[in-house]
């Protein structure tokens, strides 16, 4: 009976489109209160205190603020435009740009949403320009923007550990194989239907690869993405090798995004005291002769270049954090949410009932996961991502561990599935982050152009997706075939359990 009204009132909340918390808070409250005698407050205020106050948790924000800085401080940009250099001439042109900004940006951020956000107002208006297929650019950028839950530092792996009560850092080992096995699969797709469909991409032109010149070009534009990649490498690096925690590694993370943050968009001031620096000094004679004149021409920042370049910085900083307090309420309402859920389940029985249920049907450990692909990729068409991670993992997880499945292994297959739920049509919320970003550009440029805007619909979006979701579909076959591609690098670094 209690499992009956749980789901009934679970599929009939989200039917209505309640929001997820709220959804599973009163639900956990409802079948509590009908079927228990427990003390529903207590309850509430003990799970409040345990699932918020959780050291690794702390990582979630901090990441959170390190990609909204980053996001914000015009470091997409820059990297979108240096990868652009390097990889121009593969057939697709630019569209593979996309793909490789995408994994390295979501190796910053951690959030598909920003990644997406981000790549795509960058890139848009140049693809259009270019005479693009603006269907399979916005794919790319769709499908590009999800390797930001599976690249580290994720926080969807985060929150899977905490649910399963996993090693973090394991986990993170273990997304970095799939990951990017899954960003060369889109790249080699774009290739191919590129090579078949002419019209799709134009043909790029760039610096030449047997000129010197344009060497120099691409070497010297890496220079400007050393300190990103440097501060990756630094956060992961600490917590692979066991210096930091992920949240301490987190909190080293935003303090560098930060820096960044001010050296990037403080040009104004840091360029004539650098000048003046190397005036002093006498190193300017190093400096190569068409830079001289311009150093020692230069004139130091007056009290308005400082005013417009520290008010620049606050509201960059202010609206970061903003965002960050946005994105955090809603996580941890929703992580506080499942977790109350999950101790009703577990002392009403439901979640055990529900292992004995699916193993009495005498499924092998194979046969099981491969329900749960088909379950989750039905869930992902009308289901937000994030709450089928903290719906579900807390109900299977008693089932999970009787068929004896590896929960790293089966954590990377979940947070592909749960990758594929956010660009699947017509729920997936990166369609519609694509589809919103696509009408401001639009807009943009009519108003520029002193046009009517031209009304797009996301049936393109969908259409575009469609090829890449095909890609994920083969990464999962492959991770279930060989899941050394997932646990070869964790039992490497950290050793075989």
């Amino acid at each position: 009976m209690a499992i009956t009204v749980a789901f009934g009132l679970m599929g009939a909340f989200f039917l209505a489109g309640l929001y997820v918390a709220a959804a599973l808070g009163c639900l956990s409250l409802i079948i509590m209160y009908f079927f228990s005698d427990a003390p529903l407050w207590n309850i509430m205020a003990n799970k409040a205190w345990e699932s918020n106050t959780s050291f690794i948790l702390v990582a979630v924000p901090l990441f959170i603020l390190m990609g909204e800085l980053m996001n914000r401080s015009g470091m997409g940009e820059k990297m979108y435009q240096v990868i652009s250099k390097w990889i121009f001439f593969l057939p697709g042109g630019l569209i593979h740009t996309n793909i490789v900004s995408c994994a390295i940006f979501a190796a910053c951020s951690g959030s598909s949403v920003a990644t997406s956000a981000t790549i795509s107002r960058v890139s848009l208006p140049a693809f259009r320009q270019r005479g693009y297929s603006e269907r399979m650019v916005i794919g790319s950028l769709a499908a590009g923007g999800t390797l930001g839950i599976l690249i580290p530092p994720s926080i969807s792996l985060i929150i899977y550990g905490v649910l399963v009560e996993e090693s973090i850092g394991r986990l993170y080992l273990a997304g970095f194989i799939p990951g990017f096995m899954l960003a060369g699969m889109f790249m080699l797709m774009i290739a191919i239907v590129a090579l078949f469909w002419k019209n799709m991409a134009p043909r790029e032109e760039g610096a030449s690869f047997t000129s010197l010149d344009g060497w120099v070009d691409r070497i010297v534009s890496l220079v400007g993405l050393l300190p990103m990649v440097a501060l990756i490498f630094v956060v992961l690096g600490t917590i692979y090798t066991g210096i930091a925690t992920p949240t301490e590694a987190a909190a080293f993370g935003v303090s560098g995004a930060f820096v960044l943050a001010i050296v990037m968009n403080s040009q104004n001031i840091l360029a004539p005291l650098l000048a003046k620096f190397l005036n002093m000094t006498g190193l300017i004679n190093i400096v190569p002769d068409s830079f001289k004149a311009e150093m020692r021409a230069t004139n130091m920042p007056d009290g308005a270049v400082w005013r417009e370049t520290l008010k620049l910085l606050g509201e960059i900083t202010q609206s970061a954090i903003i965002s960050t307090i946005r994105t955090t309420g809603m996580i941890f309402l929703i992580v506080l949410a499942a977790f109350t859920l999950s101790f009703a389940f577990a002392r009403l029985g439901i979640s055990q009932d529900i292992a004995d249920m699916i193993t009495g049907w005498d499924l092998s450990p194979t046969m099981l996961v491969l329900v749960l692909i088909v379950f989750y990729l039905i869930l992902g068409t009308f289901m937000e991502s994030f709450a089928m991670l903290v719906t579900t993992v807390p109900i299977l997880l008693p089932t999970l561990e009787q068929a004896g499945v590896d929960l790293v292994w089966f954590g990377i297959l979940m947070v592909i599935l749960v990758e594929a739920a956010l660009i699947s049509p017509p729920e997936g919320i990166n369609l519609y982050v694509l589809h919103g970003v696509r009408q401001d550009v639009d807009r943009e440029q009519a108003e520029l152009a002193n046009e009517i805007v031209q009304q797009s619909t996301i049936a393109d979006v969908w259409i575009g997706v469609l090829p890449f979701m095909g890609c994920m579909g083969i990464t999962v076959i492959l991770i279930m075939l060989f899941p050394e591609i997932a646990l070869w690098l964790p039992d490497l670094v950290k050793g075989s359990r």
